[in-house]
């Protein structure tokens, strides 16, 4: 008897010990939870670095096809041979550690070792070589075809070395190289079925999910070759097609960073703590007249709608700056921050010019024509509005056509009258020329195929002497000053950006490197 009692009170001091136990582990996670809640110091993970980027609407997000929208996606996934400094503006080695020519036709390129794709595969010169012809495959249509035509062969030394042999010399091959399209894609990855939906490079960043036309969530690479980088753990992109939503977006702390902003934006802003605004580069806006179609195939027309233009209120009605302070203005495709820019004198405007050209074309009553912009595109609206003002005092009824980018791009641009189009700058524009002014460009939204100009052009891109280039480039600029389709606007490409994050770096490539960038 006393043996049972003995186990029986064994049993029940057990039970007691348990439920006491119970009571201490709820009450400290009770304890814990209220802490939490009343902002008391507790142990937990360090918090995500994430910076949020409110960013266009896509079109194609494919290198090759890409239609250069969302940047700072793109700009982040994948890789490129070379990129620009953007404090220095000379090349830095990325995926290429060296690059030397033998005078411009034989370029040979040791590549970086130890660096992987984000789905684990080695990066090799077999990835090079395979960008490189991919621009040459017929069913893709490559924007970047016509520059590497001249590409004779590609030769793989050995893993990390390649030997590329042109047709013909190019002395300025390798700033191609820096071209948004020319990523450096894996030999090995199936990007006709997976470049929109999984891209996927050798980038700081990997794509973690992507809801078509709404947002995208890129993580920090952990296998990433450069040490130290990237400093954020994410990348948040939200696609918004209204910049006044994404601006709001910014103002309500839902996103850090606005690119493609107006000046309109700016000064909202500019009362706001925390928010400021910075112009990495000046952009382009060309105003481009269609040439295999009347009334634009008339080089008189084209000379009656530029003497109609004034560079002064263009500068002040689009901008709210003035002339040469922020804006600039010329009528062919090099800008004029550019060594290459030759200074032309500024078209006067004569409306009486304007007039007799036109009834010396066969339009003494002035025409009626269509002009087709971006609307949701920073200067897009108030320079389609001025450009139609001007342009009436000389007989020019031009009825405006908007419509947001990614419909603009897709639907109506290269097969429009007159369009106002954003293009980025070039560090070497010959690469702009052939992609844009040369017969059978893919983005020739002029239509232009003169041979005198695609002679020049040819020219411009072979010749090894810099003197004789930069001559061919100044004959160029003469040429469409006289004959043109073009008026080029320059404006600021500005970003509205929170206090918080730093080390915004963009160079005239428009490809932002977010590696660099942290959040304080």
């Amino acid at each position: 008897m006393q043996r049972k009692l003995s186990i029986m009170i064994g049993l029940l001091v057990l039970v007691v010990v348990l439920v006491v136990v119970l009571l201490m582990v709820f009450q400290k996670d009770e304890t814990t939870q209220e802490a939490a809640v009343i902002g008391e110091p507790v142990e937990k993970e360090a918090p995500v670095k994430q910076i949020r980027v409110a960013e266009q609407v896509p079109g194609l997000i494919t290198p090759g096809v890409w239609d250069g929208q969302v940047f700072s996606m793109n700009s982040s996934i994948y890789e490129y041979l070379i990129e620009i400094n953007a404090e220095t503006g000379e090349l830095d080695p990325v995926l290429a550690t060296s690059w030397e020519t033998n005078e411009g036709k034989v370029w040979t390129f040791k590549l970086r070792q130890g660096v992987k794709f984000h789905d684990g595969s080695d990066f090799t010169a077999e990835d090079v070589k395979y960008t490189i012809e991919r621009t040459q495959d017929p069913s893709l249509g490559h924007l970047k075809k016509t520059d590497f035509e001249v590409v004779e062969s590609v030769r793989v030394v050995d893993d990390y070395t390649v030997q590329v042999t042109l047709k013909e010399a190019r002395p300025t091959f390798v700033y191609l190289f820096t071209d948004y399209n020319m990523a450096i894609l894996s030999s090995e990855y199936d990007y006709a079925s997976l470049g929109e939906s999984k891209p996927m490079g050798t980038g700081p960043f990997m794509m973690s999910q992507l809801v078509p036309k709404e947002s995208a969530l890129l993580k920090k690479n952990p296998n990433y070759w450069a040490e130290g980088l990237p400093k954020i753990d994410q990348i948040a992109i939200y696609f918004v097609g209204d910049i006044d939503a994404s601006i709001s977006m910014l103002e309500s702390d839902r996103v850090d960073v606005v690119p493609f902003i107006t000046p309109e934006i700016q000064q909202r802003v500019d009362g706001i703590d925390g928010i400021s605004v910075i112009s990495p580069y000046q952009e382009q806006r060309f105003i481009s007249m269609r040439v295999d179609e009347a009334p634009f195939n008339d080089n008189r027309v084209r000379l009656a709608f530029k003497y109609a233009m004034d560079p002064k209120v263009i500068a002040r009605s689009t901008a709210k700056m003035e002339l040469n302070d922020g804006v600039f203005y010329n009528e062919t495709p090099i800008m004029n921050m550019l060594a290459e820019y030759k200074e032309l004198p500024l078209r006067e405007r004569n409306i009486a010019k304007a007039k007799q050209l036109l009834a010396e074309a066969g339009y003494p009553n002035g025409l009626s024509t269509e002009l087709y912009y971006a609307s949701d595109h920073p200067f897009g609206k108030e320079l389609s509005q001025t450009v139609k003002e001007l342009a009436a005092e000389a007989g020019f009824d031009i009825e405006l056509k908007g419509y947001t980018r990614d419909v603009y791009l897709s639907q109506y641009w290269l097969n429009v009258p007159i369009s106002i189009t954003g293009w980025g700058g070039r560090i070497d524009p010959s690469m702009l020329l052939s992609l844009a002014f040369k017969g059978g460009g893919p983005w020739n939204e002029s239509h232009l195929d003169e041979p005198v100009l695609n002679d020049l052009i040819e020219k411009i891109s072979s010749e090894a002497d810099p003197d004789q280039r930069m001559a061919y480039y100044h004959e160029l600029q003469e040429w469409f000053y006289n004959n043109g389709p073009l008026i080029n606007v320059q404006v600021p490409y500005l970003v509205a950006i929170k206090d918080n994050v730093v080390g915004y770096r963009q160079p005239l490539t428009m490809l932002p490197q977010y590696k660099y960038m942290d959040i304080l």
